[in-house]
């Protein structure tokens, strides 16, 4: 074998089980078809619970004064309530997140997985799977126009909503239920911006939702975002929802009027809620978007890319054979079944609330509420950002 683990994809997810397997002695490869620093269609937003395993993987020192931390959410639906709430204390999680540009963060990531031993190699594109007897045993990859193989014992998929070798190996589920489609802008001179994630559920662009993240105090992450299920019932265009959020939107027009764009209004799909995808094969784990385990309430998955890459290391490191090989059975030893104990009932919970009660009458009823009493408002951050654990 070329390697112990070869890793398709450079972003949160691949650079975490990176990081985590270089440590422990692992020869591993990543691949990734960008050369970085480079955009990634996000929110942008880097959650506590996401913010605990950064610092625990060691990079506190690089994130603190260098980028703007968040400490609280606004959420209004456009009517009468507007609720303004800090992250609630807690033992487990920092009480602030971070406003990182996913061309700033995965650059970090990527480097820091470098300097702890992984080895890297960026332009080069992953574009299938090598696959013997139904097992993966390594991948083909292309760099300047030269293409070749590569062989490992296991082979994790960080390689995104649209992976390669997940759908090499048939395990995309293109479920409308778990699929989302988001887009975002960045705009700079915008009013009236401070520490707080401020997120419109707002009726104008029912049953879209959309955004305004604080990068720096004058520059914002602008989006929206929606369910394809809904997309198609209702035959939504975000565009145009992207565009009525910025001019009618009831807290937002006012904070975006005069600021001036500086970029472009890009998009993307998210596989959410675990149910978009099949996890595993014999030779290959998929992890983040990969492997569907976008939140699907908070639309964030920056925080499961980084666990769940961690996790599909641990498990192959905790699955090494007597000759010091790196392998990957999911009939002896599934890497779903920890995937499930981890994140089904919040995301299946999460899947449902969002299906059943996302609507412009339920939100006011839920803002109005929430609006009372601080332990409510405590309860709903908690539940929107996952921490537990």
């Amino acid at each position: 074998m070329d390697y112990d683990v070869v890793i398709a994809g450079g972003g949160p997810g691949g650079s975490s089980a990176a990081c985590y397997l270089a440590r422990h002695g692992a020869k591993v490869l990543v691949l990734d078809k960008e050369k970085f620093p480079r955009e990634k269609v996000c929110g942008d937003g880097i959650a506590p619970r996401a913010v605990r395993t950064l610092y625990s993987m060691g990079l506190r020192d690089r994130l603190e004064g260098n980028f703007n931390k968040f400490h609280g959410f606004v959420f209004s639906g456009g009517g009468r309530y507007y609720v303004k709430s800090k992250i609630p204390p807690t033992t487990n999680f920092p009480d602030h997140g971070y406003i990182i540009r996913r061309l700033d963060l995965d650059k970090i990531l990527l480097d820091f997985a470098r300097e702890n031993g992984a080895e890297v190699w960026e332009g080069h594109e992953v574009t299938a799977p090598l696959v013997k007897d139904g097992r993966v045993f390594g991948v083909k990859a292309l760099h300047e126009g030269k293409e070749m193989e590569i062989t490992a014992g296991a082979v994790i998929g960080a390689d995104g909503v649209h992976s390669v070798l997940a759908s090499s190996m048939g395990l995309l589920v293109n479920n409308p239920v778990h699929l989302g489609l988001t887009l975002r802008q960045y705009f700079e001179g915008v009013n009236d911006i401070g520490d707080y994630l401020e997120i419109y559920p707002d009726k104008s662009i029912s049953p879209a939702c959309g955004w305004v993240f604080p990068v720096t105090e004058t520059v914002a992450n602008v989006g929206v975002g929606a369910m394809l299920y809904h997309v198609r019932k209702k035959n939504i265009s975000l565009k145009r929802s992207m565009e009525k959020f910025i001019r009618e939107a009831k807290h937002v027009a006012p904070k975006l009027e005069g600021a001036t764009p500086i970029s472009t209004c890009r998009g993307g799909l998210i596989r959410v809620g675990l149910g978009a995808s099949k996890f595993e094969c014999p030779g290959l784990l998929l992890v983040g978007e990969a492997a569907s385990v976008t939140n699907p309430i908070s639309g964030e998955g920056i925080t499961y890319a980084l666990e769940t890459g961690e996790m599909a290391a641990a498990h192959l490191l905790d699955n090494v054979s007597s000759s010091g090989e790196f392998r990957h059975n999911p009939a002896a030893n599934p890497f779903r079944d920890k995937l499930m104990e981890r994140y089904n009932s919040y995301f299946s919970k999460g899947t449902m609330c969002i299906k059943r009660y996302y609507k412009p009458l339920f939100m006011d009823i839920l803002l109005t509420a929430v609006n009372l009493r601080k332990d409510y408002r405590d309860y709903m951050i908690r539940a929107l950002m996952y921490l537990r654990h």
